[in-house]
């Protein structure tokens, strides 16, 4: 089939009344979880994730696109009017966005944000579109070395974009790569560390650790902080915008969506890394920097813009390699494997007509995404009236029950719960806990990959970096280390050498 009856069979799968209707289901179920602090729209897709088995493989995409797109925004909501980030990804909303809601100006804010995140989403999608079919063409040449250097280039990249706590981040993804080896093993059919227990022999399932980690450890804290949401409600509509105006900031929305596409790609990195990037960017490009912190538009134009170019982007490895680079993305994995969808360059072959699909919803979402944010920004003040107890508590039944129905396990739910209390415990100690789970994910496919290739090149240690595309990519992966290792050895050198200094002096 060529391209353009690929994509009209795209238009019309997601045009189909039952995608069209869970796509904007998605939207405003992930506008209002990314909207209110403390349930974020990765709760959100694990929760709604369950609800998918029910669902064919395209209408289940939508439904967690929808989500995926929608939270990513939602943040910036809660951000701007009240100075609480519904996400990581929208802190760099309150920077600006909230002194312009303080002086009066919280209308003009919102529809900023709401432009600026929709044009970089729209931006993102069609690279998706148009760059995901010739990277899945170059994938086709990958075998098992070239896939283990992959993951192990996205489990690099989740320790090198970590932001002054690439030890931590290690020390997180290390332990999900051991929680990642529990159950029996693949090539010998032996337990490992199951310590006796016949109920963790399958596996701990990566989609109830991300139940627990981000559902009910997020709402633990959220009760224990007790943030008064109402209270810090912000009423003051603003003023208005025009479009010329909003045209006068499309330099800083077209570097936003360029530097954010760019930063979805990396596998481990997303929409936080994104937007923190292009703040310092936009500082230094706009020529206003001094003025940021005080409600220069342009510095919330920006990271705006790049957080929702991110969408599209992060989907690119997981479509053409199937490596999440997220946990959005990971929950979305979760949900083709229940279908029976692998995703990889296989997949542009197999399924055209799924892949086609996902380019267009993800093109339609970002559009809706106007229309959901003004509703939802709307409504917000209603939506904040409602105690956070009684959020909590439907948020953590409704985790309880996505975490049985994964594979109707009640072990399943005590390992969620487990999860929920170390997710609270690593938020208050400041612990990242994303690579806790994309290590979880990523492990079992590295050691699949890597004992493959071992048995499929005669056990030859060498082929990973005799062959070049995957030596090229543990090099690059081996490049990111060394990079997030270095401010850390900088800074022990430099201590060594003021001490060496200081006692030559005293002497």
């Amino acid at each position: 089939m060529d391209l353009a009856s690929l994509f009209w069979g795209g238009i019309v799968g997601a045009f189909q009344a039952h995608n069209f209707l869970v796509l904007v289901v998605g939207l405003m179920v992930g506008t209002i979880a990314g909207a209110l602090p403390g349930i974020s729209f990765v709760n959100a897709m694990a929760m709604a994730l369950p609800f998918t088995y029910v669902m064919e493989p395209v209408t289940a995409m939508c439904f967690l696109g929808g989500i995926y797109v929608g939270g990513v925004f939602g943040g910036s909501i809660s951000s701007i009017l009240i100075n609480i980030p519904g996400t990581p990804a929208s802190l760099p909303a309150c920077w600006d966005g909230y002194p312009m809601t303080v002086k009066g100006f919280s209308t003009r804010a919102l529809r900023i944000a709401i432009t600026a995140s929709a044009t970089g989403g729209f931006i993102s999608a069609i690279l998706l579109a148009v760059a995901s079919p010739p990277f899945a063409a170059f994938a086709l040449k990958f075998d098992q070395p070239e896939f283990f250097a992959a993951t192990i280039l996205g489990l690099a990249s989740v320790v090198a974009i970590a932001k002054d706590m690439p030890i931590l981040s290690a020390l997180s993804m290390f332990m999900g790569l051991l929680i990642g080896t529990v159950g029996i093993d693949p090539m010998y059919g032996i337990p490992r560390f199951t310590f006796g227990v016949s109920q963790v022999e399958s596996g701990i399932n990566f989609t109830v650790v991300m139940i627990g980690l981000f559902a009910i450890g997020e709402v633990i804290d959220l009760l224990v902080k007790q943030v008064d949401l109402k209270r810090k409600f912000v009423t003051n509509p603003g003023t208005q915008i025009t479009w010329r105006e909003i045209w006068g900031l499309r330099n800083s929305i077209l570097r936003g969506a360029g530097l954010g596409s760019m930063i979805g790609m990396i596998p481990g990195a997303g929409a936080t890394v994104g937007a923190v990037l292009a703040y310092g960017v936009e500082k230094q490009a706009s020529g206003r920097g001094d003025e940021f912190g005080t409600g220069v538009e342009q510095a919330l134009a920006a990271p705006e813009a790049a957080k929702n170019a991110t969408t599209g982007a992060a989907m690119i490895p997981l479509l053409t390699l199937g490596i999440p680079g997220s946990a959005a993305t990971a929950i979305m994995l979760a949900a083709m494997l229940i279908h029976g969808v692998n995703p990889g360059p296989l997949l542009f072959r197999m399924d055209p007509s799924l892949v086609y699909t996902i380019f267009v919803s993800m093109l339609i979402a970002n559009v809706l995404m106007i229309f959901a944010a003004v509703i939802v920004a709307r409504g917000f003040s209603t939506l904040m009236r409602v105690p956070p107890a009684i959020l909590g508590a439907f948020i953590i039944v409704l985790s309880v029950i996505g975490a049985y129905g994964v594979r109707n396990n009640i072990f399943d739910v005590y390992v969620c719960l487990v999860f929920g209390v170390l997710g609270f415990i690593m938020k208050r100690a400041n612990f990242p806990s994303a690579p806790l789970v994309l290590g979880v994910i990523l492990g079992p496919l590295a050691e699949r990959y890597f004992l493959t290739s071992l048995a499929n090149y005669e056990d030859n240690f060498m082929i990973f970096v005799e062959r070049p595309i995957s030596g090229t990519i543990l090099a690059l992966a081996a490049l990111f280390v060394l990079w997030s290792l270095y401010p850390v050895i900088r800074g022990r050198f430099a201590c060594a050498h003021a001490t060496k200094r200081i006692r030559t002096s005293e002497k």
